[in-house]
């Protein structure tokens, strides 16, 4: 069983490579596990803001230069994707840049959009400037979202101190109540978009 002594060494030890990883796998929990590492003092907060950054850079155009001289091939491989690209090639026309900025906001199409990217007209200078630009905010967004949250653990952690057991467990049942009415939340709009 690892102790807190062993994962803060852990953290040391693998911390920054760890948010590198996070970042080119669409991590976002790793960035903020890193958010809140570096309100603690364990990693330094602008270090992970860079390497969550080019992690996602790299992820994006990687995925980007996929599409752009595997694209037609993979359409004549699996004539299924087809669709898919019509689709996400009809966002862009819709939103244009903004669907680059949201990419790594898309959960589950940040591989997909940039591929399709490639595969579009779009010039890998204006891609990779607006990929880049869209990295910085899904960056920050993310290490600062996780250092101010580890900024509110500790403030309330000792109000909970002073407070004693019984708001440690009010507090604790108001969050699972939360992630239960999230919960359900989801499963209800997964079920109507099913219907349609």
């Amino acid at each position: 069983m690892i102790n807190l002594q062993d994962m803060h060494q852990l953290i040391l030890d693998y911390g920054y490579w760890l948010m590198f990883f996070g970042a080119l796998i669409e991590g976002e929990t790793f960035l903020i596990a890193g958010g809140v590492a570096a309100q603690q003092g364990i990693l330094h907060l602008y270090g992970l803001i860079a390497l969550a950054f080019f992690g996602s850079t790299l992820h994006d155009c990687a995925f980007f230069f996929l599409g752009r001289y595997a694209g037609s091939w993979m359409l004549e491989k699996k004539p299924a994707l087809k669709v898919k690209v019509a689709g996400i090639l009809g966002l862009f026309e819709r939103y244009g840049i903004l669907l680059i900025l949201g990419l790594r906001f898309a959960y589950g199409f940040r591989t997909m959009i940039p591929t399709v990217m490639g595969m579009s007209p779009i010039s890998t200078k204006k891609f990779i400037f607006w990929d880049c630009v869209g990295g910085i905010i899904w960056s920050c967004f993310f290490v600062l979202g996780g250092y101010f949250l580890g900024h509110a653990f500790d403030k309330i952690s000792k109000w909970l101190e002073l407070r004693g057991s019984h708001a440690f467990i009010a507090v604790m049942i108001v969050v699972v109540a939360l992630g239960f009415v999230y919960a359900i939340y989801k499963l209800v709009q997964r079920y109507y978009k099913s219907r349609q």
